[in-house]
């Protein structure tokens, strides 16, 4: 743990999964059609989870490597290679697929998932606010298929590109943070700080992008001497731009949002209608202002308490064991195992128990269709009795289903 680079790396990675999160449409998108009740939860439930990812992985395969001594080059782990690797040196075939459908699952998971994050801003954000805002549910749907289409190519062929002029999985991963991160705290602003300016959030994102990737390529001309791949992708400069993207940014918007305070009250988030004009389903006391704040309040508190725990706690209490002895480490792995398995049970029960209802109304109907026809006769025997009941109501739904008709056919000619 007394590691120089492992901190810095550290820091590095913690700044930037800031922007991956704050910037990525994909987890606003999702945050806005989860209920509101259970939103917050979810999100802080879902972090604990994916860090079994990393914690586990690196524990298992990336100590793997080292403890097997495989003959991996620095370009090979720079390209993500390692858990390879060690999976195919421990269990032969079986790794390598065990690991490539855990790779398939989850780059269909996040590709589909920024697909759907474009399409969104590009048709609402974009179509709809300011080309054409009496778009329909199915012109929308057209503009989003072409939406997902183009970025789908797009993202295909810049990656065929990013490979073969030699930039790796690595180098991304680290240099991403330089150029997004500079919107972190303008968004966080934007949604806490009522004062916050909306050009203070455009210009600090800006500017402080440019003042970002300025200081990273300084940084690596004054300490290495030449401008390339594989001295930009060091540590120093990296954290350099990280740390100057995010703090310029956030401090220009301070500075506009205190000097030429927006005093917004969020009335206009109110006013957002539905392209079809639907009444939503969701409860009236979902939307109950005091609920929505009790949420905050809750997620500020566990949200803070896990990030100083994982954090600051954490590394602070195996600073003392200095280089770990046998007992340490497997006390270090029982942790990883166990974090790792009970994340493991938890996204794999816990939506199959909240959707248990819907499935079980589904499965009968996949090999039987016994209970719908029992509706439908149901539906039917109601019917009969309302008419019986109402003698000119036969008549009224004949000229009901006439006039109808002829609605369909005016709307198809126009």
């Amino acid at each position: 743990m007394l590691s120089s680079g492992g901190l810095v790396f550290g820091i590095i990675n913690i700044v930037g999964n800031f922007g991956t999160v704050f910037v990525d449409n994909g987890y606003w998108v999702s945050a806005i059609a989860a209920r509101p009740s259970s939103t917050h939860k979810g999100y802080l439930l879902g972090g604990l989870v994916w860090f079994a990812v990393p914690f586990s992985l690196a524990t298992s395969l990336g100590l793997g490597a080292l403890a097997l001594d495989l003959p991996i080059t620095a370009s090979e782990a720079s390209h993500g290679l390692v858990p390879a690797a060690t999976a195919i040196a421990l269990m032969g075939k079986a790794g390598s697929v065990l690991l490539l459908t855990m790779l398939f699952m989850a780059v269909t998971s996040a590709g589909s998932s920024e697909l759907i994050a474009v399409s969104s801003l590009c048709t609402y954000d974009i179509y709809r606010t300011y080309i054409n805002p009496n778009a329909t549910g199915k012109k929308i749907l057209r503009v989003s298929r072409v939406v997902v289409l183009g970025f789908g190519c797009f993202m295909g062929m810049l990656a065929v590109i990013l490979n073969k002029v030699g930039v790796s999985l690595g180098w991304m991963y680290l240099a991403m943070g330089v150029f997004i991160r500079s919107a972190v705290l303008p968004i966080a602003f934007m949604l806490l700080w009522r004062k916050a300016n909306a050009i203070g959030a455009i210009l600090g994102t800006i500017i402080g992008c440019i003042l970002g990737v300025t200081t990273w390529l300084s940084v690596t001309k004054i300490e290495y001497g030449r401008v390339n791949l594989d001295t930009t992708g060091r540590n120093a400069p990296m954290l350099a731009g990280n740390l100057v993207s995010i703090l310029t940014g956030g401090a220009i918007h301070a500075v506009c949002s205190l000097l030429w305070p927006q005093n917004y009250e969020w009335d206009t988030t109110k006013q957002i209608t539905m392209v079809e004009k639907e009444k939503t389903e969701l409860p009236q006391e979902e939307f109950n202002e005091e609920k929505l704040k009790n949420a905050k309040s809750w997620i500020i508190k566990w949200g803070v308490g896990f990030t100083g725990v994982i954090v600051i706690l954490w590394p602070a209490l195996t600073l003392p064991a200095g280089d770990f002895n046998l007992d340490y480490f497997t006390f270090w792995a029982v942790i990883a195992i166990t974090w790792g398995t009970i994340g493991s049970a938890v996204i794999i029960a816990l939506p199959v128990m909240e959707s248990w209802e819907t499935i079980q109304s589904i499965c009968p109907g996949m090999f039987t269709n016994d209970r719908l026809m029992e509706k439908v006769e149901e539906m039917n025997v109601r019917l009969h009795s309302i008419l019986l009941a109402i003698p000119e109501g036969d008549n009224v739904y004949l000229l009901e289903k006439e006039k109808m008709k002829k609605k369909d056919a005016s709307e198809h000619q126009a």
